[in-house]
């Protein structure tokens, strides 16, 4: 069986180097993303489906620049083609939620570790259209097993970059969100390469 190594710099190297490559595309991404949740904030009932819908967006997206090809605009909505996607990622999406507040109130750490182990659910329904929620979440914790601590301190390092990012009166989330996008979806295209 073959293990995935992978360290922190050449994650973060690989993502920084992408969101330097295909800046001005981002940058749009960022803004349409902005407005669309601007609006989608005073339209209360349909936050959460708009939520849903960009959140599959930006992994798709991630996926795509994570694969090595040039992002396009319909990449964004290449994953709407059917509604497969946007049950089972919805469908998902809820397992983990509750899997992860149950865990929390059972002593806070069984939360932390199904928070860690099952974060790759939604790249894995992205990129593959037929895969079920529960599918997803195995195949989550197939590919992390063992490697516990070492995701672990890739998500501490994802929260202190962010941090990094609004200590900078917020405006260095603009770089810092997209660096750890794109970490993440070449951390997963790491743990799942044969």
């Amino acid at each position: 069986m073959q293990t995935h190594t992978f360290t922190y710099g050449e994650i973060f190297t690989h993502a920084w180097a992408k969101v330097k490559e295909h800046a001005w595309y981002i940058f749009r991404v960022f803004i349409l993303i902005a407005i669309i949740m601007g609006v989608a904030q005073k339209l209360f009932l349909v936050t959460p489906l708009i939520d849903l819908f960009v959140g599959i967006a930006i992994v798709a997206i991630s996926l795509v620049i994570a694969s090595g090809k040039k992002p396009t605009f319909e990449d964004l909505f290449e994953s709407f083609k059917t509604y497969k996607i946007t049950f089972h990622y919805f469908v998902a999406s809820l397992l983990v939620l509750l899997s992860v507040i149950l865990g929390t109130i059972l002593l806070i750490l069984p939360g932390i570790y199904l928070a860690v182990r099952l974060q790759f659910y939604k790249f894995l329904i992205v990129e593959n259209e037929t895969m079920s929620p529960t599918h997803a979440l195995k195949e989550s914790m197939r590919i992390t097993k063992g490697k516990f601590w070492k995701l672990f301190g890739f998500v501490i390092l994802i929260i202190l970059l962010n941090l990094l990012g609004l200590l900078c009166l917020g405006i260095g989330l603009l770089i810092t969100i997209p660096v750890s996008i794109l970490a993440h979806a070449f951390l997963y295209k790491k743990l799942t390469s044969k």
